[in-house]
């Protein structure tokens, strides 16, 4: 149905998800990892009226704990910021990326211009891309437009498709075709071209080496009851796009990670209106439909996964758009255990994992639409 393509880049921050072979299951009677989750009021940050829409995390000023990137705005013009980490998850600092705003979807966080400290990238709705060059200390300036993007974009990820030790991006489209752009290693990017597959529809993205053969690979999560899309990369940037079978429907994010522990990759779509479809992959590039993690009434909007309680296998993490988020713990086999948070039903569009307070235990870092936007530390119960 779909055929092979020149790739011109990709990297990016993601969590990812797996499942195992039996039916994934979320199972809310089961006992959950003793850990807990602190809402704070000093740990909340951003204005209640931003749109909110993307989070990103690392450390910009170098002082070994990590920071958070906002994008705000969505569809309207919103000034964009970076929150600097005073060691314990308070961000008590924030400082403009660039110095004019705009309708800003994601926010990527990457060395793209190879002088070992992170730069950033703002995917914005209508108007192209912008990269900022970061001078080591967390302040930003502007580098340049990256040609050929803009237009409906909802989400993008940076890495290195091509093995050129440089980061690339892809971008994923609601409307439009995908698109990627080769970065040139000295924080520009050559011209977007657009990636081989179906127009229209793409809001989830996410990248890992699918099929074992040492390169990144990519997966699609489409709307408006479309397939998603999966992209195999032969190590040059050059890809083969199929359909991923069974996953016609409303689907906005992706995440991809081995959920079951043999070892493959699998992927997790977050639906609007139904149970998050969980695909078991086998290695090579397939995937199966195993079962499904996490409650319709969720409205799941974001998702993030890692290890949350240090047992091994890949956690996930459920940004909401009515209820309260959620974390689901896994048992190693595919069955979760699910913990609601203490927070109140936000509009979150982004979900982002990392030891913020430096005590070895990653926390969530939540980006909500007209809300402030949170840092939830966890604990380990005594």
């Amino acid at each position: 149905m779909y055929g092979s393509f020149k790739a011109a880049g990709l990297f990016a921050v993601l969590l990812s998800v797996a499942c195992t072979s039996a039916p994934a299951t979320a199972d809310t009677t089961a006992d959950a990892p003793q850990l807990t989750y602190r809402n704070s009021p000093f740990f909340m940050f951003d204005s209640p009226d931003s749109f909110s829409a993307n989070i990103g995390l690392a450390d910009v000023d170098n002082d070994g704990d990590l920071d958070v990137l906002v994008a705000n705005g969505r569809h309207w013009a919103q000034q964009d910021y970076v929150y600097l980490n005073a060691g314990n998850g308070r961000l008590l600092e924030a400082r403009p990326i660039g110095d004019t705003m705009g309708p800003s979807y994601i926010v990527l966080a990457g060395d793209i211009d190879g002088d070992g400290d992170m730069d950033a990238v703002m995917i914005r709705d209508v108007l192209p891309a912008q990269s900022f060059m970061n001078d080591g200390t967390g302040r930003f300036s502007f580098a340049g437009l990256v040609e050929g993007t803009g237009g409906a974009a909802r989400n993008a990820i940076l890495t290195d498709l091509n093995k050129d030790q440089t980061l690339d991006i892809v971008i994923a489209r609601r409307g439009g075709t995908n698109l990627l752009a080769l970065g040139r290693g000295d924080g520009t990017f050559e011209a977007a071209t657009s990636l081989e597959g179906p127009e229209d529809g793409a809001t989830g993205l996410a990248a890992a080496d699918i099929d074992g053969d040492g390169d990144v690979d990519l997966a699609f999560a489409r709307r408006d009851d479309n397939e998603s899309l999966i992209l195999l990369n032969d190590g040059a940037a050059e890809f083969t796009a199929r359909p991923l079978p069974n996953s016609r429907g409303d689907h906005r994010q992706a995440v991809l990670a081995d959920l079951t522990g043999d070892g493959h990759v699998d992927l997790l779509l977050s639906a609007i209106g139904a149970e998050n479809p969980l695909f078991v992959g086998d290695g090579t590039g397939n995937f199966t439909l195993g079962g499904h993690v996490g409650s319709a009434s969720e409205v799941t909007q974001a998702l993030a996964a890692a290890d949350l309680d240090g047992d091994g296998d890949i956690d996930i993490v459920v940004g909401a758009g009515e209820t309260s988020n959620a974390v689901y713990f896994n048992d190693g086999n595919g069955t979760f255990a699910a913990l609601p948070l203490d927070d109140e039903a936000e509009d979150t569009y982004g979900v982002a994992i990392g030891d913020m307070d430096g005590d070895g235990i990653p926390d969530l870092v939540f980006a909500n639409s007209e809300a402030p936007n949170m840092v939830m530390t966890a604990r380990r119960q005594k």
